[in-house]
C-alpha cells in the first residue's frame, strides 16, 4: 500500500513554485527521476541534483527496476500504467518519465517535495 504525502508547494508564494525536476506540456507532466534499485522498499527518497530520487525494491536486471518505477508512478499519481511512459534512461539511473494527462496542479499536490525557498523549511524537510 502506498501512503501519499502531499507537498506544500502553494503556500507563501504569489507565484507557484515548480521544482526543477518537473516540466509540463500539453501532453502531461515530465518527471526527472534518479532511480536507486535494490532497496528494501519502493518509495521516494528525496531530491538530488535536480532529480527526484526513487528507491525501488526490484534489481536492475532485465528492466525489472524500470517496470517497478512505472508501476509505482502509476499508482502514486493515479494513472493507468499505459499513461506512464519512460522517455529517457532505459539503461541509466537518471530517467525521464511522462505522466500523460496529469495536470501540473495535481502533480504538485502529490509530489513529496517542499519549496526550499519557503520560510520554516530546512533541507531535511524537502521530503516529507
Amino acid at each position: 500500500m502506498i501512503k501519499k504525502q502531499k507537498g506544500s508547494l502553494h503556500q507563501n508564494n504569489s507565484q507557484n513554485f515548480i521544482p526543477p525536476f518537473i516540466k509540463y506540456s500539453f501532453e502531461g507532466v515530465f518527471l526527472a527521476i534518479r532511480v536507486h534499485p535494490g532497496a528494501k522498499k519502493t518509495n521516494w527518497a528525496g531530491v538530488q541534483n535536480q532529480e527526484l530520487r526513487l528507491k525501488v525494491q526490484a534489481p536492475p536486471v532485465e528492466g525489472a527496476a524500470n517496470q517497478s518505477c512505472l508501476s509505482f508512478l502509476a499508482r502514486w499519481f493515479d494513472r493507468k500504467q499505459s499513461e506512464v511512459v519512460l522517455l529517457k534512461g532505459g539503461k541509466s539511473r537518471s530517467k525521464v518519465f511522462l505522466l500523460k494527462g496529469l495536470t501540473l496542479e495535481k502533480c504538485l499536490s502529490l509530489i513529496p517535495y517542499q519549496n526550499p525557498d519557503q520560510k520554516n523549511s530546512s533541507p531535511d524537510n524537502n521530503l516529507q
